[in-house]
């Protein structure tokens, strides 16, 4: 019935919450939106907000893949410029493609026959409808752009940043910093009215000095919500309705399972688990690899039961003595583990380098050569590639070590890297609880380090087996040297 349709509308263009779950369903034909108190939280939050009835500050924690994004990014957006179609909205993400993404999805709303209907006076402007920014026929936008963004000449009076910084970076210093600075020297200078303005931001948490971090501690507003309660709480989800939640329930009990978040804390790591998914991030413990964590074989694996072994090697800048180390990895890659079957180390000129890795790799019969693409690796690079038979790779570093190596703790803690019980090349760090806790947040490491005490100026086959000559291969024995840096571990295997 017409007056069932007008009264449903109505209740659209006022209650925040029942706009969000129905645009879902215009966005989104076909698919079915599982409906969850945190859902309408989320949205209660963001009405008070709106309407005056609570400071126009929010700082909303929540797992990945709880529809945060859609709510604030997608759907709180059209919900203003429905309300008020003269609203300039800026809405900012950690990158280019990822705040284009939520504003074409924002805009595809504001196209569907629900909108169209509920919020007949708010209409695209043809002349102003591309994909990092549309307007309205009154001159009302929404402007998308990147964290460290621009925003010279632009202003409004809605500010949503989603997801500040990558999870990849969250150890990155240098990112989070960005994000922080980005946030208060250039977004907030662009708000038309500070004290009316209305500022959400939405992310999971990843580290204790995160932009969130950062806010919660200046008392802004929040709503923390974890992936697995630790504790009762209550949550206010309308103005006379409290859902109160017992200690040890899942946050989306019809989607996620026990087992599920398990295996995924095992696969991402507790620390990484922590601050995602339990929005609970705890600062570094000093050691990034704990020696419980390392698996052990007792001989190396035949060569056929691996998918491919892969050679990696960071060249240092120069052979003298008192210079890093080169260091060289080999490592046999299977489908669930990594295992270490040597590294080697010295002071090598570029060419010493160059046979080092040539008897290395026929060796182990390596797959894959990585070289580290820096001015130290870009000559080696070219030498190895008139190797015949020789498939090499250079590999730039796309941040800073620690980082890096924070990516793959995961891996460490759930046993998936293997070292051999018995070589040389771990003889000097019997004494040490773990044989790379150090290198991995103290030497120029990359990826995955394995790190003792190192011997002298070495010369390009000092540190191998007798039998490990450039054109020998065959089962060897463990060689001398060992290695602080080398290789690169992406989450499909080695990269």
């Amino acid at each position: 019935m017409k007056i069932d349709r007008d009264l449903a509308d109505a209740i659209y263009r006022t209650d925040f919450g029942a706009f969000a779950c129905k645009a879902f369903e215009a966005l989104n034909p076909g698919q079915h939106l599982i409906l969850n108190w945190h859902i309408e939280c989320i949205c209660y939050q963001i009405q008070q907000m709106v309407s005056g009835e609570a400071r126009k500050r929010l700082v909303l924690n929540l797992p990945p893949r709880t529809l945060k994004s859609f709510i604030v990014s997608v759907a709180l957006p059209a919900w203003l410029l429905g309300r008020v179609p003269s609203t300039r909205i800026i809405c900012a993400s950690y990158s280019d493609e990822l705040a284009a993404k939520f504003s074409r999805d924002c805009r595809s709303l504001l196209d569907t026959p629900f909108y169209k209907r509920v919020f007949p006076q708010t209409r695209l402007n043809p002349k102003k409808a591309a994909e990092g920014e549309f307007e309205t026929t009154r001159r009302g936008s929404r402007l998308a752009t990147s964290v460290g963004g621009t925003l010279t000449g632009r202003g409004g009076n809605v500010l949503i940043v989603d997801d500040p910084i990558k999870a990849n970076d969250a150890d990155s210093e240098v990112a989070r910093r960005g994000a922080i600075d980005w946030f208060r020297n250039t977004a907030l200078s662009r708000l038309d009215d500070p004290a009316e303005s209305l500022v959400c931001i939405a992310m999971q948490r990843l580290h204790v000095d995160d932009l969130s971090g950062i806010l919660i501690e200046q008392d802004w507003p929040k709503l923390v919500i974890p992936a697995i309660a630790v504790e009762p709480a209550d949550y206010r989800v309308s103005e006379d309705e409290v859902y109160s939640r017992p200690a040890g329930e899942l946050l989306q009990p019809k989607r996620d399972k026990p087992k599920a978040l398990e295996d995924l804390k095992r696969e991402i790591g507790s620390r990484v688990f922590a601050a995602q998914y339990q929005q609970n991030p705890t600062p570094p413990d000093g050691n990034m690899v704990k020696a419980a964590w390392l698996g052990r074989y007792d001989t190396a694996p035949e060569r056929k039961t691996f998918q491919r072994v892969v050679l990696s090697c960071d060249p240092a800048g120069k052979a003298n003595i008192q210079n890093d180390y080169t260091a060289i990895t080999v490592v046999g890659v299977r489908e669930k583990s990594l295992h270490v079957l040597q590294v080697s180390r010295g002071h090598w000129a570029v060419m010493e380098m160059r046979e080092q890795i040539i008897a290395l790799a026929a060796l182990w019969q390596v797959d894959l050569v990585i070289i580290e693409d820096t001015a130290s690796g870009m000559g080696l690079i070219q030498l190895l590639k008139e190797v015949p038979r020789l498939d090499v790779l250079g590999r730039k570093p796309d941040t800073d070590k620690v980082t890096r190596m924070s990516r793959q703790q995961g891996r460490f803690e759930a046993g998936r890297i293997l070292l051999p019980k018995e070589a040389l090349w771990l003889a000097d760090s019997r004494t040490s609880s773990s044989p790379f806790l150090a290198a991995a947040t103290t030497t120029r490491s990359t990826r995955c380090c394995c790190s003792s005490t190192g011997s002298p100026r070495t010369s390009p086959t000092s540190s191998l087996p007798s039998s490990a000559h450039p054109s020998s291969f065959g089962r060897p024995t463990p060689g001398r040297g060992p290695s602080t840096r080398g290789l690169s571990i992406g989450r499909g295997g080695i990269s």
